[in-house]
């Protein structure tokens, strides 16, 4: 297989930064929000909503030239491919990535809208960008990843009474592969789990279908046993795909210096990290002020890791996490070199 080099990263977050009273103040009095004192909803302090205004491409368009500032990218013959995943699109039908390459200037010979992965979709993406550069000859890629339902969804007035819309933030995250082993990827692991599909379910009150006219609000359904099922999930597909990762870069746990996950909450990330043995600090993440990202968590962590130099040259970083309700499962490993 052609090596492939995770080489930087960078993100965007939108400006609005919204505290826990948000969604407190919603609530009536003597109105109880269901499933409120579990840990599944619990531990942020604050998360970023994007603005009305604000669309998937301006915040791809951000993040990605602050990484061709980064990298001193020239994004007209520097960008083969470009990977998009994004949480909700600006318009029905139409991916964000022809868009964001017009923006750019870049011409890629490949451009795919990747909706499945979710959460983990970065490292699925990784995979993706492999397996094309090993067939077509693609040199180079850019991976990207929008979270914005935040805002567009959880922040809905009807919304905000319950309890998971106080977790989700929005951002926006950007990864640079190249064809070479300078910065090595040196396994990527992806597992799916289609039997868990359909536990991630959007409903509305007035029972209609999410592409229906609609008076009240799409929400995501939850209830005590789906919940439970999915915290048991979580504890078990992810470090299974973690040490499956380790196990095909042949490195041992002990040989772990970073590990970045998707971060639902931070009950998921201290289980993920002691699966391992990686100590608290070396978990690079960014819940407590930005929540849950979705699948900008990756490569927003990432860029935290980078910018603040917690993820330092020669370490070994290990990537993992799960998707949706547990549909998919993802790890890997690289040899961190920091090209920038």
């Amino acid at each position: 297989m052609q090596p492939i080099s995770l080489v930087s990263a960078a993100s965007y977050l939108p400006e609005n930064i919204v505290p826990n009273t948000f969604f407190t103040e919603s609530i009536a009095d003597g109105e109880k929000a269901s499933n409120s004192n579990h840990p599944m909803f619990k531990g942020t302090e604050f998360r970023h909503h994007v603005a009305e205004e604000e669309t998937a491409i301006s915040m791809l368009e951000q993040a990605s030239r602050k990484l061709g500032d980064r990298l001193n990218l020239d994004f007209s013959k520097d960008v083969d491919i470009i990977l998009i995943n994004t949480t909700v699109l600006d318009m029905p039908f139409t991916g964000c990535g022809a868009e964001l390459a017009h923006v750019l200037g870049a011409k890629p010979s490949w451009i795919i809208d990747v909706h499945n992965g979710g959460c983990v979709s970065f490292v699925y993406m990784m995979d993706i960008a492999r397996s094309l550069m090993a067939s077509s000859g693609a040199k180079t890629a850019m991976i990207c990843n929008v979270q914005n339902a935040a805002g567009r969804i959880f922040r809905h007035p009807e919304n905000r009474k319950l309890p998971q819309s106080a977790v989700p933030g929005d951002g926006c995250g950007v990864g640079y592969l190249v064809a070479n082993d300078s910065s090595p990827v040196q396994s990527i692991i992806r597992r799916s789990y289609g039997e868990y599909a359909k536990d991630m379910t959007a409903v509305s009150d007035d029972g209609q279908k999410w592409w229906d006219p609609r008076e009240t609000p799409m929400h995501i359904e939850f209830t005590e046993h789906k919940l439970a099922s999915i915290v048991g999930r979580g504890n078990k597909i992810v470090p299974e795909a973690l040490y499956a990762a380790l196990k095909e870069a042949n490195i041992s746990m002990q040989d772990v210096d970073k590990l970045i996950t998707n971060q639902p909450n931070h009950t998921f990330l201290r289980n993920w990290r002691e699966s391992v043995c990686v100590e608290e600090k070396n978990h690079i993440h960014t819940f407590p002020e930005h929540g849950n990202l979705f699948g900008a968590a990756l490569p927003i962590s990432l860029a935290r890791g980078i910018e603040t130099g917690a993820l330092k040259k020669g370490d070994n970083l290990l990537l993992g996490g799960f998707a949706h309700a547990g549909d998919y499962a993802c790890g890997s490993v690289v040899h961190w070199q920091g090209g920038e």
